[in-house]
């Protein structure tokens, strides 16, 4: 009987180089041959995952802080469900009432991201866009800004918060993510932001 690996493990990182090993299932007997290859590979992800953008060192903000709902709310790694809260209680950043509110997220580096999650809760308004930028916003404007999507505000209830998926296609090289609601004299509500990225990693021989 010839010699047998087992599957791979996962990879010991969740971004990056990481390594994944293996286990031989089935030794050789009565002259089978034995197992040939490593036990121990290295493993590459490429497609990553940011979830606690303030643990990273990016920095927000928005334009004007409603009372109790600080925009860091939007970046703290702590996805709020809100359930039946009204305006100025909660988990989530909010701005103050405004024409085209806007969030703005300084990542402090620039990535290749691929999507971008929100989690909010609202009332009926217009969508939100959704950009990818290497340059700041001033009084809300910003002409280098890409759009990666649009996610709809316009829950006709506040009894929950959902997660929101835009995808980047292609991916956008930036440093600034935001998040502009285009109504008059209203506001934006943003719980949490996390966003998916890619990797560029050189593959040695």
């Amino acid at each position: 009987v010839d010699c047998m690996w087992g599957s791979w493990s996962a990879c010991t990182v969740e971004c990056g180089n990481g390594t994944r090993t293996r286990d031989i299932s089935q030794a050789a007997t009565n002259s089978g041959k034995d197992c040939t290859g490593p036990s121990t590979e290295i493993c590459i992800i490429t497609s990553c995952t940011a979830t606690h953008l303030s643990a990273l060192g990016a920095t927000a903000k928005q334009n004007g802080d409603y009372p109790d709902r600080p925009v860091t709310l939007a970046i703290d790694g702590s996805p709020t469900t809100v359930t039946g809260q009204s305006l100025g209680s909660g988990g989530c950043a909010s701005t103050i009432q405004s024409t085209n509110p806007w969030l703005q997220i300084d990542l402090k580096a620039a990535y290749l991201v691929s999507g971008v999650r929100v989690i909010n809760y609202g009332t009926p308004g217009k969508n939100v866009n959704v950009y990818v930028s290497n340059k700041v916003m001033k009084n809300g404007l910003n002409n280098h800004m890409i759009i990666c999507g649009t996610f709809p505000y316009n829950d006709n209830t506040r009894t929950r918060a959902i997660w929101r998926n835009v995808s980047c296609s292609p991916p956008v090289w930036g440093k600034y993510i935001v998040s502009q609601r285009i109504v008059t004299y209203r506001f934006l509500e943003v719980c949490e932001v996390t966003f998916n990225y890619e990797l560029e990693i050189a593959i040695l021989e």
